[in-house]
């Protein structure tokens, strides 16, 4: 019923974008702590003999967990405080209450108990209908293992058990930090926990409680923010600009190489050097990144055709991170990166001797734009 009505109330939550992805939160936030009191019914060997009324005793629950996901949880509990139940051999049971009970031929069983274990939750609300904050009512099945013990005054043995615990959480908000809680819990133990053991069952204690959780801060999960798509047009235009005065550059280069095929050809005489300048290029990266764009490429070539024309120059790869994001280990990183890619692609790709070429990578020490995104770049200086 419960899994119907939840995928009933999803069918209007599909498209309020209450989905994820969400992101998650640090240590200390969204803790929980809640208690609860109700009653247990004992389910042990002969117990059902008595009725339900007969057999309920008073009911502790005391939590604290962690919501790591919206929808996924942890916490650990400690539950319990007292059993009843019948027996028909009170010389074999350990935890007799009297002599004899309001049913004839049995005896009265009482002793008390608890339980500490972890669970595990799952909010099937925020599964199903997507995660909302403000959400009314929460359903969360839980599952969870750990200790348990019973005993009564004055009587040996103490029973020590490894338990099993399962579930359903009922979370009605009341605030945001407030909440109101229904749980439904059933401890499975071995069948010596209520001190009369026949065979090698498991004994059953279901547990209604009732009580009030508190949320510490942060109590919420967050959507990443949305991606930021950067204006490239400036730098479209400064590419451009780039290749007119390399285009510029390669022709009086061409020129100059032609004039000194002619000069060579005439006889020997006094040679006036002419020294070409290359101007500095810059080459654009996107926000975290270190591949070269096919456009920045093009624009490498044409910076490497030309200095294989002018040997003997030295050229200074800076590697630039912007400042805005990331760390400054990372960005000193992340500089490193660019500035080794664009040397690989001039070296390796495009033929220039390495010895024309030096690294610098700048981190985000150092800014030459005045804008975030202008500052994902490599600069190669003629130095």
């Amino acid at each position: 019923m419960i899994l119907v009505s939840a995928a009933a109330f999803a069918q209007t939550q599909n498209s309020s974008g209450k989905y994820g992805p969400y992101l998650t939160n640090k240590f200390f936030d969204n803790w929980f702590i809640s208690a609860g009191g109700g009653v247990n019914v004992l389910y042990g060997e002969q117990d059902t003999k008595a009725s339900i009324g007969y057999r309920m005793s008073p009911a502790l629950d005391l939590s604290i967990g962690k919501w790591i996901t919206p929808t996924i949880g942890v916490r650990a509990q400690y539950a319990g405080l007292s059993a009843k139940g019948v027996t028909s051999n009170p010389t074999l049971a350990k935890f007799v209450d009297g002599a004899s009970s309001e049913y004839s031929g049995y005896s009265d069983e009482k002793f008390n108990f608890f339980n500490i274990h972890g669970d595990l939750l799952w909010n099937i609300s925020n599964t199903i209908g997507g995660y909302r904050a403000d959400r009314t009512w929460d359903f969360i099945p839980f599952i969870g293992a750990g200790y348990a013990r019973s005993w009564k005054e004055d009587v040996n043995p103490v029973y020590k058990e490894a338990a099993v615990s399962t579930g359903i959480l009922n979370n009605i908000r009341l605030s945001d930090a407030v909440d109101f809680n229904i749980e439904f819990r059933v401890l499975l133990v071995n069948g010596r926990f209520d001190g009369y053991k026949v065979g090698q069952g498991i004994e059953e204690i279901p547990s209604l409680t009732v009580g009030f959780g508190y949320n510490f801060a942060k109590r919420n999960f967050d959507r990443p923010a949305p991606p930021v798509v950067p204006d490239y047009s400036p730098y479209t235009q400064k590419i451009s600009e780039l290749e007119a005065q390399l285009a510029e550059k390669d022709a009086k280069a061409n020129k100059l190489a032609s004039e000194l095929q002619n000069e060579k050809n005439k006889p020997a005489k006094e040679v006036v050097k002419q020294e070409v300048i290359v101007p500095n290029i810059t080459v654009m990266f996107k926000l975290g990144k270190y591949d070269i764009s096919e456009r920045e490429m093009l624009n490498i070539q044409n910076f490497a055709d030309a200095i294989k024309k002018v040997p003997g120059k030295v050229y200074t790869i800076m590697g630039i991170a912007d400042k805005q994001t990331g760390t400054s280990k990372k960005n000193q990183a992340l500089s490193e990166m660019r500035a080794k890619q664009v040397y690989d692609a001039l070296v390796n790709k495009f033929g220039v001797d390495q010895n024309m070429l030096k690294l610098d990578p700048k981190g985000d020490t150092y800014q030459p734009y005045g804008k975030p995104y202008l500052n994902r770049v490599a600069i190669i200086e003629n130095k």
